[in-house]
C-alpha cells in the first residue's frame, strides 16, 4: 500500500514536471512571426486585446495567455497606444511588454511651411493623435492661452521640426510640445527685435509664414521679406498668392484668374495689410529674414521655373519677365 502511494506520487510528480516544463516552454519559447503590431485604444477590455493579438497571430492560445495576465496582473497595466512585435516572440516577451507599457515611439518630422491641417493629418497618421481633438484645440483660446499663445488660433505657432511622439499621443500633448518648441527656439532677442520693427509675435509669425510659403532657396527669403516691407511702406496691397491659396482652402491646384477675387479675409488682393493670422508654420530662417530683410528697392517678384524667383523695381520689367517665363515654360513642355 505504502509503495502503491509513494508510486502514485512519483507519477504525479513526473506529470507535475512535465507541465512545469510545458509551461515554460510555452511561456518562454521563442517562435518566428511576422512583424506585426496590436493598437490599444482608451478603455479597451483585456478581451478585445487578446483577440487583436490572437488574430495578429502574436499569441497561440487566447485562454491560457488571459488566465496569466490575470494571475500576474497584466491585465490592469496595459496603457493603450500602439505595440509592435517582431520575431523571435515569446508569450512572456508579449506579457512583458503589455506590462511595461512598451508602446511604440514615432519620430515625426514637421516641415516648415505645414498648416494646420497638414499637420493634423501627419500626427493623425503617424502617431495616431486624435484628429477631431486636433482641429478643436488648436481653436480653443482657453486651451491655447495656457500655452502661451494669445492669438486664439494656432496657426504659425506649431514649430517645424523632428519630435519622438508615443503613439495614440493626446492632441493636447503634442501641441504643448511643439509651441514649446517654439518659445525655446525663438529667443526674448528676437521678439524683441520683432516689436521695435512694430510687429508683436503674432504679425510676426504671420509675415514669416507668407515668406515660408512662397520662397524654397533659403538666401532669397530675406529678398522676398524686403519686397513685402516695400509693399507696406508705399501702402500697397501684399497681393500674396499663398494668402489666397490659403482662404479658399489650401488648393490643389493653380490659381485661375478668377480665384484672386475670392472673397476672403486672406485674400491679400482684395484687403490691405497682413492677413489675420499665419498661414502656416514658419521656419527659424523665414523668422530671420522678416526680422533681418534685405534692403532692396524690389517691389515684384516672380518663379522662374527653377524654384527661385527673379526681381524687379518696376511693374513693367515684371511683367516682361513673366511673360518671358511663361514662354520658356510653354517651348519646354512642348
Amino acid at each position: 500500500m505504502i509503495r502503491r502511494f509513494f508510486k502514485f506520487l512519483s507519477y504525479l510528480g513526473l506529470a507535475a514536471l512535465a507541465l512545469a516544463l510545458l509551461f515554460g516552454w510555452w511561456l518562454f519559447g521563442a517562435r518566428s512571426i511576422a512583424p506585426a503590431m496590436v493598437v490599444v485604444e482608451p478603455k479597451d477590455p483585456f478581451y478585445k486585446i487578446v483577440v487583436n493579438l490572437k488574430n495578429q497571430k502574436i499569441i497561440g492560445s487566447p485562454w491560457l495567455f488571459s488566465k496569466v495576465a490575470i494571475l500576474t496582473g497584466v491585465d490592469r497595466q496595459v496603457i493603450p497606444g500602439r505595440y509592435d512585435f517582431t520575431s523571435p516572440l515569446s508569450n512572456y516577451a508579449v506579457l512583458r511588454k503589455l506590462w511595461m507599457g512598451d508602446i511604440a515611439i514615432i519620430t515625426v518630422t514637421i516641415p516648415e511651411g505645414y498648416t494646420l491641417r497638414k499637420i493634423g493629418n501627419l500626427l493623425g497618421q503617424k502617431c495616431g493623435a486624435d484628429r477631431a481633438a486636433f482641429d478643436s484645440l488648436v481653436h480653443d483660446s482657453l486651451f491655447l492661452a495656457r500655452l502661451g499663445v494669445t492669438a486664439g488660433y494656432a496657426e504659425g505657432y506649431l514649430f517645424p521640426s523632428t519630435y519622438k511622439f508615443r503613439w495614440g499621443i493626446p492632441a493636447s500633448e503634442a501641441l504643448h510640445a511643439m509651441v514649446r518648441v517654439l518659445f525655446a527656439e525663438l529667443p526674448d532677442t528676437l521678439v524683441a527685435r520683432g516689436a521695435a520693427m512694430g510687429y508683436s509675435l503674432d504679425k510676426l509669425l504671420t509675415m514669416a509664414s507668407i515668406v515660408e510659403w512662397e520662397g524654397m532657396a533659403a538666401d532669397e527669403l530675406p529678398r522676398i521679406a524686403s519686397v513685402y516691407y516695400n509693399r507696406l511702406r508705399k501702402g500697397m496691397r501684399l497681393q500674396a498668392d499663398p494668402t489666397v491659396i490659403y482662404g479658399m482652402g489650401e488648393l490643389n491646384r493653380k490659381l485661375l484668374l478668377r480665384d484672386y477675387k475670392y472673397p476672403s479675409r486672406y485674400n491679400t488682393y482684395l484687403h490691405n495689410g497682413l492677413p489675420p493670422t499665419p498661414i502656416c508654420s514658419p521656419g527659424m530662417n523665414a523668422i530671420r529674414a522678416v526680422l533681418y530683410p534685405e534692403q532692396t528697392g524690389y517691389l515684384y517678384f516672380v518663379a522662374d521655373g527653377t524654384g527661385r524667383h527673379l526681381f524687379n523695381t518696376t511693374y513693367e520689367q515684371h511683367l516682361r519677365d513673366t511673360h518671358r517665363i511663361k514662354r520658356e515654360i510653354r517651348r519646354g513642355a512642348g
